[in-house]
């Protein structure tokens, strides 16, 4: 039997009330872990979350939905949502 990979949360984002502040950037465990490391580039590693264009991105594939940045965000735009099960 397959594991399943899928995710039973995703991070959500209201995108037109982002203020594009950073922190939660600077807040995620997973940016600070790849941060870390000697051969760091910004351009290159997939964060989980970044700042483009003034607005908070987040790279699914690489967030592991632990909530952090929902719990420093100035303007709660951020938000950890349960998925619904998938099975009939």
């Amino acid at each position: 039997m397959a594991k399943e990979k899928k995710k039973d949360k995703v991070l959500e984002k209201e995108e037109s009330y982002c203020i594009g502040c950073g922190i939660c950037f600077a807040v995620c465990p997973i940016n600070a872990k790849l941060e870390k490391k000697d051969e760091f580039d910004p351009d290159d590693v997939n964060l989980a979350i970044r700042i483009v264009n003034g607005k908070a991105l987040i790279n699914e594939e690489t967030c592991i939905v632990c909530g952090t940045c929902t719990k420093h965000c100035p303007v709660g735009v951020l938000s950890v949502k349960k998925l619904e099960s998938a099975e009939a």
